[in-house]
């Protein structure tokens, strides 16, 4: 299929100048994170219904018109599966695509599996059956390859006719409303950052953790979360956090201790002292200035009455609405709303709230209430 490649300032703009006239464009993109914390971004792809686009982002350097068009309220933009391009057009340019489809979700309410694969539903809906033999290609080496550049338009040019497609049948069937309430909580979602204070509330079995042994995994945890947006490392690449909770759980005092908690050579040589610092300072802290115990979600003593119970009133009314139960509540959901439910997490469950609060806040509100 032909495309045209991106790689200087004019060609962005005049591209971004052509799909601005559309009413509609189809978004994708290519990047590398393998040992990054952030994702680096190696294509995106644009298709208007009339020209495909492939931009070179190691090539541009104003991206001011390409920003315009991702936010021009007037143009609907379609993406596929799209939460991880959320995430990438959130970190490069500060902003998510507005307003967006995610034809993954669309599919979804029209009953198709909850993640079902692009190809799977081009295969249905267009009948083509794409190559995805390039996808995990190294989108950051240059120059690309043809057959890079043609499997990368292939995730574009379907989109705007799948995408036509499956619009049709859920505007028929009276979804659209809720389909853009969810889109619209995922790229929400994509945008929310973790607050380095908070980030030993995500550390597995953090729960177990007391007094100055939480309040030294809440140092290490934010500390390691600076190093690895600092330095542009996946976490674990820093600390695997296995490492970290056992070093707030046992105390080591010496490079010694650390070994002998199974810490890695080069953990202990890049950052052995530090981590001993924050023992250090962990002991001098005072009870009633450490952080407060965190709840275990699975053992509440009603967890698993209350998360069946939930689980029955979706099930009958995804049967009775027609709905896909595991999109109507996911276990991450449920669990989110038990977890505020007992004050162990703080927030508004997504299960009431948006789309699913009509159909879902008076039924769950009366089971939890028997689990106070």
């Amino acid at each position: 299929m032909n495309y045209q490649l991106i790689t200087t300032d004019t060609a962005l703009d005049t591209a971004c100048k052509a799909a601005s006239e559309a009413s509609q464009i189809a978004l994708d993109t290519e990047f590398v994170r393998i040992r990054t914390y952030y994702p680096h971004l190696g294509l995106i792809q644009m298709y208007d219904g009339k020209q495909i686009s492939l931009i070179d982002p190691l090539a541009i350097k104003d991206w001011a018109p390409f920003v315009e068009l991702l936010t021009n309220s007037d143009i609907m933009k379609f993406l596929h599966a799209g939460s991880e391009d959320l995430e990438v057009f959130s970190h490069q340019f500060g902003c998510v695509p507005t307003p967006m489809i995610d034809t993954q979700v669309v599919a979804a309410f029209l009953g198709h599996p909850i993640s079902c694969g692009f190809a799977t539903l081009v295969e249905k809906y267009e009948n083509v059956a794409l190559d995805k033999s390039e996808s995990r290609t190294d989108w950051l080496a240059r120059p690309l390859t043809e057959k890079q550049c043609q499997y990368a338009s292939g995730d574009v040019f379907y989109l705007l006719p799948l995408a036509e497609k499956l619009i049709k049948e859920a505007e028929e069937a009276g979804y659209m409303d809720a389909i853009a309430d969810e889109c619209n909580m995922i790229a929400e979602r994509r945008q929310e950052t973790v607050v380095p204070e908070l980030a030993y509330r995500d550390i597995s079995n953090a729960w177990q953790l007391k007094g100055q042994q939480l309040a030294c995994l809440q140092m290490l945890a934010q500390w390691r979360l600076n190093q690895a947006k600092s330095r542009d490392m996946a976490l674990n690449f820093v600390v695997r956090e296995e490492h970290l909770w056992s070093v707030a759980r046992y105390f080591p005092s010496s490079l010694a201790e650390l070994d002998a908690l199974s810490l890695s050579g080069q953990e202990i040589r890049c950052h052995g002292r530090r981590l001993l610092d924050f023992v250090a300072k962990a002991k001098e802290i005072k009870d009633e200035d450490c952080p407060e115990p965190i709840g275990n979600l699975i053992e509440q003593p009603n967890y698993k009455k209350a998360f069946k119970a939930i689980k029955s009133v979706i099930q009958e009314i995804s049967e009775d609405k027609r709905y896909n139960p595991e999109l109507l509540a996911s276990r991450r959901q449920i669990n989110q709303l038990l977890s505020v439910h007992w004050k162990i997490k703080e927030g508004q469950p997504e299960l009431t709230s948006r789309w699913r609060k009509a159909l879902l806040e008076e039924k769950v509100t009366e089971i939890l209430a028997q689990y106070s």
